[in-house]
């Protein structure tokens, strides 16, 4: 789970210090690239591969238009802003301002238990998300029943049942988790959700800092408190060792967190560097209850107890979606031209670096492939390419991959999803992306991530599905 879509789209949306993962998200191929630097830890990989993260080749080299490594980096302005301190009073940061934050941070998950039932929007906006807004959208009761729903995934518990959806699949996974709605969807997940509404519902005056911090931050320390004028909220000013801050706004009527204001810093920042994110709330409390209990409804879908089966795509046995795509030399292939053979398909993308780690390791199964003998066609697949939209996209994007191949000289070709049909039809949620297909036209393996056993692991999938012709 820990290197599925679900966890890293979670990372995406969320954390500002994350561990490696392997897989990068599928994004709008028409975004362009940008040089947003991304918050990650100096002991870790990026979280996430975009146009923004360092793109070096696996020799070290920049990828074409990169700086090269060690060169100063620019700081967009809108990664220079102060710190929200520096526009606090000496007496909104004293010592008795300090510990009214403390006192009015540990009342907030008291004030969020006498709620019997809530429905918020929760908006994150940051610089990083290029101007795409982040929601998710929590219902929760007090009888522990919630759903929560964010790009691409909707939880759903209810008593002890947790129910995953994932969009686009004709299926959904039921586990049985038993806990508070907090403890039972952060276990699905793999780590507590960083959602500041269900941890403090979690009913743990301890973590009710680190909620402050979407859950990410269990160092800060609440540092200042600004009383709120003319209608305006309460401010409490929290500051970690390394300098990381976050402003709460908390509504003095409700007692509600309306909004947090975080300023990230990181050892790996250039100086003066700091990731700004804003976090609003958009709610409605009922006092009597929901009007409309939670619910579930598998509408026809397959059930599944793993996550892992739910990730994939493709069921083993599935039929596998046709395809013709143009090489870089202007012929076309197609999954028709191919029947008879295994088929080994890896989805890939210049800006992603967990695909830059994974195509030498193809390139190594490729060379075994043509050295069997055995009918085994190997071809890397580029989707979801960073190019300019307009009527010569397509021919921009075929320029730009066939330069880029031509470089790395690997031993199997690669095709080109101009129109970004496969990327679809193959319901790719990230890359890389590796499906295995069988003579007869069958999923017989897929795999998704950087995986350094792959060059095994596909010469295992190759004969097994050799294995089944027939």
């Amino acid at each position: 789970m820990n290197k599925s879509p679900l966890s890293v789209l979670l990372c995406m949306i969320f954390c500002a210090n994350v561990g490696a993962v392997s897989l990068c998200l599928a994004q709008d191929p028409s975004a362009a690239p940008t040089a947003t630097p991304t918050a990650t830890p100096a002991t870790t990989a990026p979280a996430t591969a975009t146009p923004s993260d360092d793109q070096n080749d696996m020799s070290g080299a920049p990828m074409d238009g990169q700086p090269m490594p060690g060169a100063p980096m620019e700081i967009p302005p809108e990664f220079k802003a102060p710190a929200p301190s520096t526009t606090w009073s000496a007496d909104e940061k004293s010592a008795a301002s300090a510990a009214k934050a403390v006192e009015s941070v540990k009342a907030l998950p008291a004030k969020y238990a006498s709620i019997a039932a809530i429905q918020e929007t929760m908006t994150i906006r940051s610089p990083q998300f290029q101007g795409k807004d982040q929601q998710v959208q929590l219902i929760t009761s007090k009888d522990g029943d919630a759903k929560v729903m964010m790009p691409g995934i909707t939880l759903t518990r209810l008593k002890d049942q947790v129910y995953v959806e994932m969009d686009g699949r004709p299926k959904y996974a039921q586990l049985k988790q038993e806990g508070t709605a907090l403890k039972a969807l952060s276990e699905v997940m793999g780590g507590k959700l960083p959602l500041p509404t269900l941890i403090f519902l979690g009913g743990d005056p301890t973590d009710a800092t680190a909620a402050l911090t979407l859950g990410q931050n269990p160092s800060i320390v609440a540092s200042g408190f600004r009383a709120g004028t003319d209608g305006k909220p309460d401010q409490i000013l929290l500051i970690d060792p390394q300098g990381t801050e976050v402003v709460a706004s908390v509504d003095p009527k409700t007692g509600l967190v309306t909004a947090i204001e975080m300023s990230l810093t990181n050892p790996q920042f250039p100086p003066g560097m700091r990731l700004p994110m804003t976090i609003t709330f958009d709610r409605k409390i009922f006092d009597a209850g929901l009007p409309t209990p939670i619910a579930f409804d598998a509408a026809g879908r397959k059930m599944t107890s793993s996550l892992d089966a739910l990730d994939q795509p493709f069921d083993v046995g599935d039929t596998a979606p046709e395809f013709s795509l143009q090489t870089t030399d202007g012929g076309t292939i197609s999954l028709a031209d191919l029947k008879g053979k295994v088929v080994v398909l890896d989805f890939w993308a210049t800006w992603c670096k967990p695909c830059m780690m994974g195509l030498p390791l193809l390139d190594t199964f490729a060379k075994w492939a043509k050295e069997s003998g055995k009918p085994i066609a190997v071809y890397a697949v580029n989707v979801m390419e960073r190019v300019a939209p307009g009527n010569n996209a397509a021919a921009e994007r075929v320029k730009l991959v066939s330069e880029f191949w031509k470089g790395k000289a690997f031993s199997f070709p690669t095709l080109i999803d101009t129109d970004d049909k496969a990327g679809k039809d193959y319901q790719l949620t990230g890359i890389p992306f590796t499906v295995v297909i069988s003579p007869e036209g069958k999923i017989a393996a897929v795999h998704m991530g950087f995986d350094e056993g792959a060059v095994e692991n596909l010469k295992k999938d190759v004969q097994t599905a050799m294995a089944t012709k027939g």
